[in-house]
């Protein structure tokens, strides 16, 4: 089998899971050239993606046409258009929908007559699977599925459906097989973990209750993460929990999309502007030195010089770690598809690169601060541009580079942060 997954780290997490079971049903792992079961994992979120995956499918049309596989298109392309798939692209043979992964193997174990299929229940309740990673020192852990905000240019509760919370206890069960298995550092996944809730038998769990249960059985996790946080619902309690924690990470990925409250207001987040400002003094006060990294949405319709301005002023006032900058790309099925103003591409384009300049500003000053600190970084591998360094990363998910022994891989060092090769940190290594 080869897996090719595109997007989110949710579909990373659920494409681990589905490998894990495809290797106990006695599935080894294939490459592109020679795999008889290939997986694509994909992602809806912007048209990009989607034209990306239409190209690695006439690779394997190709592919087919010299040796025989079965091909799969699973995730959130194959959920938004289902049987379409078919018709436009005949060299795929099953499509499953997100909320029918578990049948994916069933599907591909099938015989060949009922192999040109669909398998997809979009009113059913999302399932997780038991554990999601097999390898590693790091690891994602779903704790929710599907989002309930509908902001208006987003197609993730379309392809996801409403939120559904995972049980605490099989969350716990997972935690606890990971730190059997030595892994350092977790990641707690959702489309908005922040509004994680959980109610059985008398019990109800809020997601800074989860996060306590979580670090009570983290064992050999040191590091603990979550992704993704909505700012209405990050609360002053949830940055208690973190400020009190030992192993929590004070890094907040907290989505801005636009410093314009009127096209905050467009695109129904939720928020204002100034309640977003006064989110990030909040973490600011709760937790010392934390890293705030963020999301920004160029281009919505109807996205004037001004708002566009305001959104530069939110920039460089809140002085962001880094931020995944994009700009607006229509999504069939989403409310913004059919809002009038739209804005030119040239004009996104020009308006994209003066945020990305202005970020790349401002990361670079925030970084050039935490030159000369001592601090302890996760090793994750070999750097790729010298073999005789190593790849790792700090707390606050910047990436370090330093000479050491390979063995130190999946270990945690002490370093000194010496200099800064655009957003990557140089450092020596410590006694």
């Amino acid at each position: 089998v080869w897996m090719e997954t595109y997007g989110c780290q949710m579909n990373k997490a659920e494409s681990e899971s589905i490998l894990i079971a495809l290797t106990e049903a006695g599935w080894a792992e294939g490459s592109a050239t020679d795999a008889d079961l290939v997986i694509l994992n994909t992602c809806s979120v912007r048209e990009t993606a989607e034209e990306r995956i239409r190209g690695r499918l006439g690779y394997y049309r190709h592919q087919k046409q010299h040796r025989p596989l079965t091909l799969v298109l699973t995730g959130c392309m194959a959920e938004r258009l289902k049987a379409k798939v078919l018709d436009e692209h005949p060299e795929v043979d099953v499509v499953v929908g997100t909320f029918s992964k578990k049948e994916l193997l069933a599907a591909v174990q099938s015989s060949e007559e009922r192999r040109a299929s669909v398998v997809a229940a979009a009113d059913a309740e999302y399932s997780f699977a038991h554990l999601h990673s097999s390898r590693g020192t790091k690891a994602f852990v779903p704790i929710m599925h599907g989002c309930d905000n509908w902001c208006t240019y987003c197609i993730v509760p379309s392809v996801r459906g409403r939120e559904v919370s995972r049980s605490p206890d099989e969350i716990i069960a997972e935690v606890t097989a990971l730190s059997h298995r030595g892994v350092k550092e977790i990641t707690l996944l959702g489309q908005n973990v922040n509004s994680y809730s959980w109610s059985a038998d008398g019990r109800s769990i809020l997601f800074p209750d989860l996060l306590r249960e979580v670090e009570a059985q983290a064992g050999s996790v040191q590091w603990l993460r979550f992704l993704t946080s909505h700012p209405k619902d990050l609360s002053d309690r949830l940055l208690r929990v973190i400020a009190e924690s030992r192993i929590l990470c004070r890094h907040i990925h907290l989505p801005l999309q636009s410093g314009s409250t009127r096209i905050l207001g467009l695109m129904n987040r939720g928020y204002t502007a100034e309640l977003y400002r006064e989110k990030v003094r909040a973490i600011r006060s709760a937790l010392t030195d934390a890293s705030i990294t963020t999301d920004i949405l160029i281009g919505f319709p109807g996205e004037s010089e001004k708002d566009f301005a305001e959104t530069l002023a939110m920039m460089a006032e809140i002085g962001f770690d880094d931020a995944f900058t994009y700009h607006y790309n229509p999504r069939e099925g989403t409310r913004a598809f059919d809002m009038p103003d739209a804005i030119p591409p040239g004009v996104k384009r020009e308006r994209l690169d003066r945020v990305i300049e202005a970020q790349r500003s401002i990361g670079s000053h925030k970084a050039s601060e935490r030159i000369g600190r001592e601090v302890d970084v996760l090793v994750e591998g070999i750097s790729k541009k010298d073999s005789g360094e190593l790849l790792a990363r700090t707390a606050w998910d910047a990436m370090v580079v330093f000479r050491g022994n390979p063995e130190r891989i999946g270990s945690f060092a002490r370093v000194r942060l010496s200099s800064l090769a655009g957003n990557t940190f140089r450092a020596e290594a410590l006694a």
